[in-house]
């Protein structure tokens, strides 16, 4: 049947997320990342909605579903995911900043590059990633479906972890081929962002290292603010630091 595999509800931990501001101040999108859902950016969703922001957390294509739906998904479902949530809220306010976490990161940098907002949000943004060659994934996903990963949920209410079961502990090969394609068409066109940018990194991050800052001295021409955290983990707008940092990017955002 059309649609098997798409699920017959969405967890409340993987619902979009929309707080409305007030109509005078800029509208925000966050969004998640890789694997992710529109849990990791909530927090900081709220602490901007308090700040007077409109802010809109989408849900990208085949996550927090289950395993058969992200298989079904593509790195063209969670950019068009991105691209048309920039575009909707876009009809409804004059201002729109945009942002994401890790893969989020790359998605919003390429709906920077096309639509040009005043202001861009990187936090962690997977433009280098820890671990295995992620390069070889398009050749390995024709003999390999599935690789372990040491990877643990951020989050351990047990609701939670039940939703994301299918996302815990397992690389799709298949979908990490599909990241792959994305971070290569971000790093290609990261030369046309031309938004302020306020980029959130770790040391402590074990899933996009530190040297990332290289690459995007190098090559992230815009303007660009850093703020380096020592030990939050690569959820960095949700873990130890994430007061400090919405503090900072609530004061990038009203310069």
């Amino acid at each position: 049947m059309f649609f098997d595999n798409y699920p017959f509800e969405i967890s409340k931990y993987a619902r979009p997320r929309y707080f409305k501001g007030l109509r005078s101040a800029p509208a925000i999108l966050l969004i998640h990342g890789f694997t992710g859902s529109p849990m990791e950016p909530a927090w900081l969703g709220k602490q901007l909605n308090d700040a007077g922001y409109t802010v809109y957390i989408p849900r990208l294509s085949g996550h927090g579903t289950n395993k058969a739906d992200f298989l079904d998904s593509t790195w063209k479902d969670w950019l068009r995911t991105a691209s048309e949530a920039y575009l909707n809220i876009s009809a409804e306010h004059e201002t729109v900043y945009v942002g994401g976490h890790s893969m989020g990161g790359l998605l919003a940098s390429l709906v920077a590059a096309k639509f040009n907002p005043e202001k861009l949000l990187l936090f962690a943004p997977a433009f280098l990633a820890s671990g295995g060659p992620v390069w070889l994934s398009p050749f390995l996903k024709f003999f390999v479906k599935t690789l372990k990963s040491e990877s643990e949920s951020f989050y351990k209410e047990p609701e939670f972890i039940k939703t994301m079961s299918d996302y815990i502990g397992v690389n799709y090969v298949a979908k990490v081929a599909d990241f792959y394609k994305l971070q290569k068409l971000a790093k290609k066109n990261l030369r046309y962002v031309k938004a302020e940018t306020f980029i959130v990194l770790s040391k402590n991050d074990q899933q996009v290292p530190i040297t990332v800052k290289d690459f995007l001295d190098k090559n992230l021409k815009a303007s660009k603010e850093y703020m380096i955290l020592e030990e939050s983990s690569h959820n960095v707008i949700d873990d130890m630091d994430r007061e400090p940092v919405a503090k900072r990017v609530i004061g990038f955002l009203k310069t």
